[in-house]
């Protein structure tokens, strides 16, 4: 009785088509495609190369919804793309080893982001940002370098990475113009200017965190350099030195009294 039961119920359900359908295939040289009982495209294979290996697999719902590839035949798929209803699309490249690399698109295939995650811990150490696919900035670990029409235009970094900014450096026409060194506080301790080779010209120093930069030092283009000191911020120097290229003390002028003049020298000091 039970089994009569059984089979009748599975005939009706066979009968008004409550059953999922099985796919089919349409197979031509280099590819296979899938389709559902609709005739819906599902899933399509392709052997581009036509070596007997399908190193390309896609799947669709109605419009593409993702792409993978493996692209040395080793069975790791190297390359997955992702698509999104807006057509924005993203782009996964790991090789199983190696660093794992993260494109974003936009909906007409501009970048607009790139992660490089090179540990592989899931934290990118570079990220580059785009917008309408021009390079704006990269963001890293220890700073962030913002881009103006294609050129370095500025960077903010964190040098001795404790988790603050201690240098901003300005660009003209993507060279090194001028830097800023911070306090712990954000103020600015010393100021560098650069020639157009990017050496040093100068460099002006808060020592003490005052707000007043009491020690210049300018560079020459042998790679001397000449520093004064003035503590008391009256516009005349207190100190005196000269440096050789090497780094070596040349000379060395006090004055002891405050009144504008040298009045203790060292000598010239063999380098």
């Amino acid at each position: 009785m039970h089994g009569r039961l059984l089979m009748a119920v599975i005939f009706l359900l066979l009968g008004t088509g409550w059953v999922l359908a099985e796919e089919w295939v349409r197979e031509s040289p280099g590819q296979k495609a899938y389709y559902d009982a609709d005739g819906n495209l599902v899933r399509v294979m392709l052997d581009t190369d036509k070596d007997g290996r399908f190193e390309t697999e896609e799947l669709y719902a109605g419009r593409r919804l993702s792409r993978r590839e493996d692209q040395d035949g080793d069975g790791i798929w190297e390359r997955q793309f992702s698509w999104q209803k807006d057509g924005s699309a993203s782009l996964v490249e790991d090789s199983g080893k190696g660093p794992i690399q993260t494109t974003w698109f936009d909906t007409r295939g501009a970048l607009v982001k790139v992660e490089k995650d090179k540990n592989r811990d899931g934290h990118p150490e570079t990220t580059w940002h785009y917008v309408r696919g021009m390079l704006q900035k990269i963001v890293k670990t220890h700073g962030t370098w913002f881009y103006k029409d294609g050129q370095m235009d500025r960077a903010e970094l964190d040098t001795n990475r404790n988790g603050r900014i201690d240098r901003k450096e300005y660009y003209r026409q993507g060279r090194l113009e001028r830097a800023e060194e911070l306090h712990g506080s954000g103020k600015v301790r010393s100021v560098w200017i650069f020639d157009k080779s990017g050496r040093p010209l100068r460099a002006e120093e808060d020592a003490n965190g005052d707000g007043r930069r009491e020690i210049l030092r300018v560079y020459q283009k042998d790679g001397s350099m000449s520093m004064a000191v003035d503590a008391d911020g009256n516009g005349i120097p207190e100190l005196r030195e000269r440096y050789s290229a090497k780094g070596r003390m040349i000379s060395r002028e006090e004055d002891l009294d405050g009144d504008g003049v040298f009045d203790l020298r060292t000598g010239r000091i063999k380098e």
